[in-house]
């Protein structure tokens, strides 16, 4: 649809069919000269550079090692995040709005960890170790 790329590569495939290889890479070097002037391709170019940046840790490495996590809302998401981080070995504070939320929260995790002992990928010790974090 919306790159120019594709189209011109047919064409310049076309030129070297049709008119030998010498032509051929005369009409890949002006066409990659045109493709690289266009809008979309600053676009890539820049969307390109803002991934790389992004993957960037500015803030260089923590003075000292996280522990526990707090996490706000017991819901689906917040449940979820909360049994990542006890899986990853961290102390979970989990917090709701609502005692019920709450307690839905844990039943999900509960779910969740009964599932990994059911798959044997942790004992029903290690469960227990975890929710009593």
């Amino acid at each position: 649809g919306l790159y120019p790329a594709p189209l011109k590569i047919l064409e310049v495939i076309r030129v070297g069919v049709d008119k030998g290889s010498d032509a051929g890479y005369e009409a890949e070097s002006k066409g990659f000269a045109e493709l690289a002037m266009t809008p979309q391709s600053k676009g890539l170019m820049g969307l390109f550079r803002g991934q790389t940046e992004c993957k960037k840790n500015r803030f260089g490495t923590p003075k000292q090692e996280i522990k526990t996590v707090a996490v706000l809302g017991a819901g689906l998401m917040g449940a979820g995040i909360a049994q990542v981080s006890v899986d990853k070995g961290y102390n979970v504070i989990l917090k709701d709005t609502s005692d019920a939320g709450l307690m839905r929260g844990i039943g999900q995790i509960y779910t969740g960890l009964d599932s990994s002992v059911k798959r044997k990928k942790i004992d029903a010790l290690e469960r227990d170790r975890f929710l009593a974090n």
